[in-house]
């Protein structure tokens, strides 16, 4: 039986299905197949969609993520800044358990309801470091449609790993270009994405206004208990992406992933491991992954699952 194909569109989970124009970009294929219907059968089951979240997976989530901005708030509002000091590390590293929330996030909004999708950008902001539409327009639209693209391709991956001359980076060097870069291409992007920059815009009002505030109530404890540990957050989660692609083949999406298939690092981080199937479908519920995972996991290469948490 041949199946249709389709080019890869990455998916904004409000409703975007078109891919970017671009006569430059090129057009990689995936499976155009319905999901499985034991996924898609689970996906669809009442007892997991909410009434004002899409998925009740995300109860845990949303409610970390909320636990950890009102200790934020409380140390911020009430600890002396040598308290404010000492807890950069460790809120860094709460942290650092949001960014994947986010990421998930991005790809599929966790509410009904556009307003409180863009409350919870705004907590998930202050923590992660990342903006709000940063991922939709630098990941989604970028990372997703031109991963396989690395150096010297003409339209290169946006988190590239490989230098210009197609050799590959080291983990430092890919992590360095990667912070320098990514609001440059962010702004590339989303010239050609105008409705998504438009929102990636109109997002820096209330963000940088709650910041602002932050700084001119407490500009220290801002800096101490926001700004710091959220550029922490932010090279760390820079840092570990560079093991999701680096030195992988760039001809098969089943070849270009590096998995960590480790049960308490995928609790932790929302199935992230699971980075082959996430790819293979963008806009599919993080919740939903180890099924897809399974049902491809023998199409990847052995050498391409790790079973290590670190």
């Amino acid at each position: 039986m041949t199946l249709a194909r389709r080019r890869v569109v990455a998916a904004r989970p409000a409703g975007e299905t078109h891919a970017p124009s671009g006569s430059s970009l090129r057009k990689f294929e995936l499976e155009a197949s319905p999901l499985p219907e034991t996924i898609a059968r689970i996906a669809s089951a009442p007892d997991r969609r909410g009434t004002i979240l899409k998925y009740k997976a995300d109860r845990g989530p949303i409610a970390y993520v909320v636990a950890v901005f009102a200790l934020r708030l409380a140390i911020w509002a009430l600890a002396a800044p040598l308290i404010c000091a000492i807890s950069v590390l460790p809120l860094a590293v709460l942290g650092m358990f949001v960014a994947p929330i986010n990421h998930h996030h991005q790809h599929v909004n966790s509410f009904r309801s556009a307003w409180l999708n863009r409350c919870y950008d705004l907590l998930l902001a202050l923590q992660a470091g990342v903006g709000p539409y940063s991922w939709v327009l630098h990941h989604n639209l970028g990372h997703h449609l031109n991963y396989l693209n690395q150096p010297p391709h003409e339209s290169p991956d946006e988190s590239r790993w490989a230098r210009a001359d197609g050799t590959q980076m080291g983990r430092l060097e890919f992590s360095v270009h990667l912070l320098l870069h990514h609001q440059i291409d962010i702004v590339r992007i989303g010239l050609r994405h105008r409705r998504y920059f438009r929102y990636f815009l109109l997002m820096k009002l209330p963000l940088w206004s709650l910041i602002g505030v932050g700084l001119w109530l407490r500009p220290l404890e801002t800096v101490l208990v926001f700004l710091l540990p959220g550029f922490i957050t932010l090279f760390h989660t820079i840092w570990a992406t560079y093991e999701h692609h680096s030195g992988c083949p760039q001809e098969d999406h089943l070849e270009a992933s590096r998995n960590r298939d480790n049960r308490i690092f995928n609790a932790l981080t929302g199935n992230l491991g699971l980075h082959t199937a996430h790819h293979k479908r963008p806009g599919l519920h993080w919740s939903l992954l180890p099924r897809l995972h399974e049902s491809i996991r023998n199409q990847i290469p052995e050498n391409l699952i790790l079973k290590t948490f670190w």
